[in-house]
C-alpha cells in the first residue's frame, strides 16, 4: 500500500482502519488482540490510575473499528500503549457538549470502517520507558498529520505529564472544557493551524 497516496485520497478524513494500522506500524506499534488488550489495560491502570475503561470496553472498541488499540513490545514486554479512534458526528457533538464518557465508551459514537469521521480522539497514551513513549507519541503525531488532519483531534490529559506531552505535539487546551485538548483541523496535510 502506498500510504501517502491513500492518505491524500482520503483528504484528511480517513475511513480505513488498515491505514491507521499501517501508520502505527511505522513506529513499531501493532494492533492488539483481546489478550494483549487486557495486558495493555493493566499497564494503563498501573501507570495512569483507576480511571481507565474496562478491558471489555477496549475489546469492544477494537472490534468496532478494527485498529484503535496498539502496543509496542520490547524484548517481549509491552512497553507502550496507544488507543485512539475516529468519532462520528454524534460522537463529536457529545464531546463538544461535555457529554462524552471516555471511561464507559458508547461505541455508537465511534465511526465504523468506511464512515467519514467528524473528529479523532486520542483515548490513551502510556509507556514504561522513553522508547515506548517516543513510539506512542510519534505514531499519534503521524496518524493525525497523515490521516486525520482535516478534522479536530482531541485528547484528555489525566496526569501532568500527559498534559505536557500533549502540548509538546501540538495540542492546545480546549476553550471550555478543563483537561480536554484539541488540535484544530488543518487546511492541508502537514499544515498546522
Amino acid at each position: 500500500m502506498n500510504l501517502f497516496a491513500e492518505a491524500t485520497f482520503q483528504n484528511g478524513r480517513n475511513t480505513l482502519p488498515q491505514n491507521v494500522a499501517a501508520v502505527a506500524a511505522q513506529h513499531r506499534l501493532e494492533v492488539l488482540d483481546a489478550e494483549a488488550i487486557r495486558e495493555a489495560r493493566a499497564l494503563a491502570v498501573r501507570l495512569i490510575g483507576d480511571g481507565v475503561a474496562s478491558a471489555q470496553c477496549l475489546i469492544d472498541l477494537q472490534s468496532h473499528f478494527g485498529a484503535a488499540i496498539f502496543g509496542l513490545r520490547q524484548e517481549g514486554a509491552l512497553t507502550g500503549l496507544l488507543a485512539a479512534f475516529p468519532l462520528n458526528a454524534e460522537g463529536f457533538q457529545a464531546l463538544e457538549q461535555g457529554a462524552f464518557d471516555a471511561v464507559a465508551l458508547d461505541t455508537a459514537l465511534v465511526a465504523r470502517p468506511g464512515e467519514e469521521p467528524a473528529a479523532y480522539y486520542g483515548w490513551a497514551f502510556a509507556a514504561t520507558n522513553h522508547d515506548g513513549g517516543r513510539a506512542v507519541m510519534m505514531a499519534s503525531v503521524d496518524i493525525h498529520r497523515l490521516l486525520y488532519w482535516a478534522v479536530p483531534t482531541y485528547a484528555r490529559a489525566v496526569t501532568a505529564d500527559g498534559s505536557r506531552a500533549l502540548q509538546r505535539i501540538g495540542f492546545r487546551p480546549h476553550a471550555t472544557q478543563a483537561g480536554l485538548f484539541v488540535i484544530a483541523p488543518a487546511l492541508a496535510a502537514g499544515v498546522r493551524t
